[in-house]
């Protein structure tokens, strides 16, 4: 099948997608977009590249051999993740769009999504299934979480007691940073594993009933384990000044009912890398769907 005019399309998503239409329009590339939110910068473009809003959905998945959806694909499982103001892009829509032979690349796909994608003959790939931009994405985090912090908390985080929930690819790498900024680092999970490599870098290391029993001993918590974790009689004995930042998938690890009832503040923050470091992301992005590109021509 003949895909015209355009070598990539970019759909939806936060700022990262347009800095990522900007990274990808070098000096002769043609990019097409739809529902982003903000209009490109030409500025910030490839002096010969050729840039063009899509009229619709299926005009922007028909117009180029390469899709380029957000991370994630989806905050919900039905709708795709954009703040443009157009209505509602269903997953299903996203779906019956798409055409055989072309390459799709997302984040966080839902497993039902892929599996009719592939079934139509299309190549999807999942950045969050890519390690090294994986754990480029946990810079991102890292750095947006404690952004999140600072900016919610009247306490330094320097010489503060801060507690990390989790210690996969995004929690260590949120250590990492914690203790660089000379914090006192507890990290808690239930992975043995997991635990004694945190105990290496980590003032100290535990499992989730030795948070609940230390939690009161904590200026900053950082969550990013991705279910309930942090309840109501856990919130009741923490500081009145403490200060949570949730940095895991919706709806998130904290009884966020409970914190306003007793007055604990505590934020679910979904989206840092948009927030805080969308340029930095996007390069990273479009590294990565080189890469993949790359690869898919030599087979």
């Amino acid at each position: 099948m003949e895909y015209p005019q355009y070598d990539f399309t970019v759909i939806g998503g936060d700022m990262r997608q347009v800095y990522l239409v900007e990274e990808l329009s070098s000096s002769q590339t043609q990019v097409c977009h739809y529902a982003l939110v903000e209009k490109p910068d030409k500025c910030r473009c490839g002096a010969d590249s050729h840039l063009s809003a899509a009229v619709s959905l299926k005009n922007a998945c028909s117009s180029s051999r390469c899709v380029i959806c957000p991370i994630p694909l989806s905050k919900d499982g039905t709708y795709l993740n954009q703040g443009a103001s157009i209505e509602d892009v269903s997953l299903a829509s996203l779906l019956s769009a798409l055409q055989p032979g072309q390459y799709f690349f997302a984040g966080c796909i839902p497993e039902n999504f892929r599996s009719f994608a592939v079934e139509k003959g299309v190549s999807v790939f999942d950045f969050m299934q890519n390690d090294t931009l994986a754990v480029y994405n946990t810079i991102a985090t890292a750095e947006g979480a404690i952004c999140e912090a600072i900016i919610r908390s009247p306490l330094n985080l320097n010489q503060s007691r801060c507690a990390v929930l989790g210690y996969g690819k995004c929690g260590s790498t949120l250590v990492s940073y914690l203790k660089a900024m000379f914090c006192r680092v507890y990290t808690f999970c239930n992975n043995p594993g997991k635990r004694a490599r945190a105990a290496v870098v980590s003032d100290g290391a535990g499992d989730l009933e030795d948070f609940k029993k230390s939690a009161e001993d904590f200026d900053f918590i950082f969550n990013t384990i991705p279910a309930l974790v942090v309840l109501s009689d856990t919130l009741k004995v923490m500081k009145p000044s403490v200060t949570i930042i949730d940095i895991s998938s919706a709806p998130g690890g904290v009884d966020y009912k409970s914190a306003k009832t007793l007055g604990k503040s505590a934020a679910l923050c979904p989206g840092l890398p948009g927030k805080y470091s969308p340029a930095s992301s996007a390069k990273a992005l479009r590294e990565s769907i080189e890469s993949i590109l790359s690869q898919e021509k030599q087979l």
